[in-house]
């Protein structure tokens, strides 16, 4: 008897319980279905969906922002900016199809190392630490000293020259971007990119940047 005929017969006898027949071959009703790493990740912004040199900065700037623990992970200490950032690439693709949940260790570095993070986060990261609403006398210190070196005030929306007595009418604006920018997207760590701004206006150490 072939296998199609045998699983009719043991369909219509009850036999075929958790299971249906296909022309060549069986297949259980209750298999699971394998979730990769890059299925849980789907939504989610990686690093790898840059393009060009873009791409290339990124990988660098995502290995140095972890020097010492990705070393260790990609398991070569000899490991510099340049093929750091090209073996760590090499290591992210290399994981996608992996089931995730057999391997949460591993998705665990992917979500980490893998993916474009926020501004804030590789503040974190960095040991920078973002002032808070409430505290006053942090802002007026960065205030002062963003006063004092003449930044660019248009760095943070803020109109005309530096003037005298505009500290409490300017320092909501400064907050208001802060805000909003140490949620975009960390892409570089340039002097013009939003990650040094948000350093300089946004941070406790923005006090002690030239």
């Amino acid at each position: 008897m072939n296998l199609t005929k045998l699983s009719l017969l043991l369909a219509g006898s009850g036999g075929a319980v958790g299971a249906y027949a296909t022309k060549d071959y069986w297949m259980p009703l209750n298999k699971k279905e394998i979730k990769s790493i890059a299925d849980s990740l789907e939504g989610r912004k990686l690093i790898s969906s840059l393009v060009g040199e873009a791409l290339t900065k990124q990988w660098e700037e995502e290995f140095e922002s972890d020097v010492e623990n990705i070393k260790t992970l990609l398991r070569d200490s000899s490991l510099v900016k340049t093929t750091g950032g090209r073996i760590l690439s090499k290591w992210c693709s290399e994981q996608m199809l992996l089931d995730a949940d057999k391997n949460p260790e591993i998705l665990k570095n992917v979500e980490k190392y893998c993916l474009i993070r926020s501004v804030s986060d590789q503040l974190s990261r960095k040991g920078k630490k973002l002032l808070g609403d409430g505290d006053q006398d942090g802002w007026s210190k960065v205030y002062k000293k963003r006063k004092e070196k003449s930044t660019n005030r248009a760095e943070v929306g803020l109109q005309e020259v530096w003037k005298e007595d505009q500290e409490s009418k300017e320092l909501p604006i400064i907050k208001e971007f802060c805000s909003t920018n140490s949620s975009a997207d960390f892409i570089d760590s340039g002097a013009n990119s939003i990650y040094s701004k948000v350093l300089k206006w946004c941070t406790s150490d923005g006090a002690n940047i030239d």
